[in-house]
């Protein structure tokens, strides 16, 4: 099971989140991809650091920023049986609008995980 499966269900109260993808269908989404991380330990204790990027979509620009900053909240600095924390990395990033014109954003997030 990838560390994003934990990820997705701390976004319980957030709709169509989807890991690795955004489906062109619904208009509003959020996707959960993985975008690399930093070396392991080397001291054998199993603790990775991989990152992450959450993308939304929404057609209404400002419901979009709110769902982001609501997304900020209920992952910065929160943590799982394995995830030891997650980290924010940088803000929210407007990326302009998709092929069918709907506004993009992006968050990056680091986190610290237990394997």
């Amino acid at each position: 099971m990838s560390f994003l499966t934990d990820i997705k269900s701390m976004l319980s109260t957030v709709q169509n989140v989807y890991i690795g993808n955004m489906p062109s269908s619904p208009d509003n989404c959020v996707g959960l991809m993985n975008s690399g991380g930093y070396a392991r330990s080397l001291t054998g204790t199993m603790l990775e650091s991989p990152t992450f990027q959450v993308r939304v979509r929404n057609l209404s620009y400002d419901t979009g920023i709110t769902l982001c900053e609501t997304i900020k909240d209920l992952l910065h600095g929160h943590s799982t049986t394995k995830i030891l924390v997650i980290e924010q990395q940088g803000d929210i990033l407007d990326i302009g609008r998709d092929e069918l014109g709907r506004p993009e954003w992006t968050m990056n997030f680091r986190t610290y995980y237990r394997r």
